[in-house]
């Protein structure tokens, strides 16, 4: 007899084999159970989720002569057939190669005619979405109304390009992933079935490499034994040409440490391997998100990614060698250049090209770029005050301004004696500009009118009592304060006035002076000024 793949060795027959889709399995249990079956279903999910199995388990359930709680007996005539496949009241069709209106014509006759042997003749339609238009319109009615004898089970992986027409008219069940444990125990059992001698880190690499689908997972575990009966992890890597953990652990360091000749070198081991750049880029991806993972939920990685507790810590360790934003500017590099390489001519000079520009340090002004580097240098102030704590180094003294989080180390203001107004006010919004530009840009829209006692009046543009309200607030008028103060050399108040507001006489500045002269020998009418803080 020919050698039979594992994914067909080891399919379900009954539902109680069935792996994961807990919460459909039993609904489908107590319909046939409680003789409640519906004339049609749909069900929906990513390849190799088990819904072709769970198909046939129903239609063979539906025609057993003596069920077992809902599960197919196996022993009585109908379900030796349908096993043996030689029965004509389960039919098969698959919609990629019979999608047009006449094999639905074809079909739609056929249902008239009675089961020959069991209690329903059932229709199994695959990859249903590939039916044509005219297709779907003639399966309408029948699909609404079929005889009595009559079931038709719709399987999709793309429920979005079934008209809703037919949606209306079915039970939609949605097959979920399977999570990485339970595929990691079914391998188990496959494995011990074939004779074979697997570890269990290597079938757990398998499981998470199968991305939630069975048949994926039983087909990579065949590739394996066909190479070997004795599977470990790295015969895994061997076969699906992926980077071993080591690896991934050794870049990971590279791309914590900046160093970008270390990163080339990796890239040029890894070719010379024979490992393909896109599936390496997948592969660090990966890896990088499980140091994000690691970063933001700790030892709860442990149950989130089905890692070992001590897996789990070498993430950990790892991902607090880079800030959150670092991290997740490298991801994007990554997650970009998978896509990319597609229509790369050369793939390995794309992933070198995204590998040293995760090593280079953010440089520009924008904010990205800024809260990059702030996010660096409060790592490495927390990292001086562990050591502090320690014992192991002096403490530093950390200075503190009011004008932002104390988290958030600012630019110097540009320190003026005390002078005319209008010089102090440009270095002050000059500093806000640098750190607050947020801030800055609302100041711009009104202008400085002057200074009384050391009290520095801002006054709100024409009609805006929202702009006037924003720096009656005391956080942000103690945010401009300190930057006065600061570059007066002593202490400094501020306020906003409302449009049209008496100017200070105590200290009015000299731009004013001028302008008051302007309007005398003009008149207020011809004199417009638009000005804003510099």
């Amino acid at each position: 007899m020919a050698y039979q793949a594992l994914y067909r060795k080891w399919r379900p027959e009954t539902f109680s084999q069935m792996v994961g889709q807990e919460n459909i399995v039993r609904t489908l249990r107590n319909q046939v159970a409680s003789d409640r079956a519906a004339h049609a279903y749909l069900f929906c999910g990513s390849r190799g989720t088990g819904k072709t199995s769970t198909a046939k388990i129903l239609s063979r359930a539906l025609n057993c002569e003596h069920l077992d709680h809902g599960d197919p007996c196996g022993e009585c005539e109908s379900c030796k057939r349908l096993l043996r496949g030689d029965s004509l009241d389960v039919q098969e069709i698959d919609a990629a190669s019979n999608n047009g209106v006449d094999q639905v014509r074809d079909l739609r006759d056929s249902v008239q005619y009675p089961p020959q042997f069991g209690r329903y003749k059932v229709y199994i339609i695959d990859e249903v979405h590939m039916l044509s238009t005219a297709a779907f319109n003639a399966l309408l009615k029948t699909l609404e109304e079929p005889p009595e004898h009559v079931v038709f089970i719709l399987a999709t992986t793309e429920p979005q390009k079934v008209p809703a027409t037919i949606l209306s008219r079915c039970q939609r069940f949605d097959f979920g992933r399977i999570p990485a444990s339970q595929i990691a125990g079914r391998l188990r059992e496959a494995a011990d079935g074939s004779g074979a001698e697997a570890t269990d880190n290597a079938l757990r690499l398998i499981a998470r490499a199968a991305e939630g689908g069975m048949r994926d997972a039983l087909s990579i575990l065949d590739m394996c034994l066909g190479y070997s009966s004795t599977i470990d992890e790295e015969l895994v890597h061997t076969v699906l040409g992926t980077a071993d953990r080591g690896f991934l652990f050794s870049f990971g360091d590279a791309l914590a440490t900046e160093d970008a000749a270390g990163v080339l070198k990796l890239i040029d081991d890894l070719m010379r391997g024979g490992r393909e750049a896109q599936v390496f880029s997948r592969d660090i991806a990966q890896h990088l998100r499980i140091l994000l993972m690691a970063m933001y939920c700790g030892k709860d990685i442990v149950s989130l990614m089905d890692l070992t507790e001590e897996d789990a810590q070498e993430y950990i360790t790892q991902a607090h060698r880079f800030s959150s934003e670092r991290l997740m500017r490298i991801l994007d590099l990554f997650m970009g250049v998978e896509s990319s390489m597609r229509y790369a001519s050369s793939p390995r000079i794309a992933l070198e090209t995204a590998s040293v520009r995760a090593c280079l340090s953010t440089e520009g002004m924008d904010v990205q770029a800024l809260m990059e580097r702030i996010a660096e240098l409060e790592k490495k102030l927390e990292e001086v005050e562990r050591q502090a704590a320690e014992g192991s180094i002096a403490a530093p003294r950390r200075k503190t301004t009011s004008t932002k989080p104390a988290e958030r180390p600012a630019p110097t203001v540009e320190r003026v004696v005390s002078g005319e107004a209008a010089a102090v006010w440009k270095s002050a919004m000059e500093y806000i500009k640098r750190t607050v530009p947020g801030k800055y840009a609302i100041l711009a829209q009104g202008k400085f009118i002057g200074s009384q006692n050391g009290k520095y009046l801002w006054e709100a543009p024409d009609n805006s009592p929202v702009m006037l309200s924003i720096w009656t607030q005391e956080n942000n008028r103690k945010l401009v304060a300190d930057a006065l103060s600061e570059a007066a050399g002593g202490e400094s108040l501020f306020e906003a006035v409302a449009k049209g507001s008496a100017l200070p006489q105590a200290e009015s500045t000299s731009e004013e002076s001028f302008l008051g002269e302007l309007r005398d020998t003009f008149g207020v009418e011809n004199v417009s000024v638009q000005d804003q803080p510099k």
